[in-house]
């Protein structure tokens, strides 16, 4: 952590699709994290200013939403600070995700994570996604 980063935990840094909802689950936005802790995240998405305040994020690899509150915003990205009790075992759910992926992939052939099955959370979301009009 540098001196000038404030937090509190270690983030990792990744790269895993998602889904981001109001709490109504009226409105689904796809985004991308790009960093994750046990307490939040940032995620990366054009349309994050469609989002309020309190929002549900469905990982890809997760069944169940994890609830969350946007603590900032800047052009396309925000920080998501978990509710949820369940959210402390982030980084162990997706280290387990993405390790069975690549535990069950050939070797000799590389892993396209696009092509594999999602959880129905994710699944279902992406099956109903239409990218909404500029």
């Amino acid at each position: 952590m540098s001196s000038s980063d404030n937090r509190s935990e270690y983030r990792k840094k990744t790269c895993v699709q998602a889904f981001a909802a109001d709490l109504t689950d009226s409105l689904d936005i796809k985004c991308i994290i790009r960093d994750v802790s046990n307490g939040g995240c940032m995620i990366v998405a054009s349309q994050l200013h469609e989002l309020p305040d309190l929002i549900q994020l469905i990982p890809e690899g997760f069944d169940n939403p994890l609830s969350g509150k946007i603590v900032w915003r800047k052009d396309k990205m925000a920080g998501i600070s978990f509710l949820a009790e369940d959210s402390g075992e982030i980084l162990d759910r997706l280290n387990e995700y993405y390790m069975d992926i690549f535990l069950k992939s050939d070797a000799d052939e590389p892993v396209l994570l696009e092509c594999l099955a999602r959880p129905l959370g994710y699944s279902d979301r992406l099956a109903k996604y239409e990218p909404r009009s500029k």
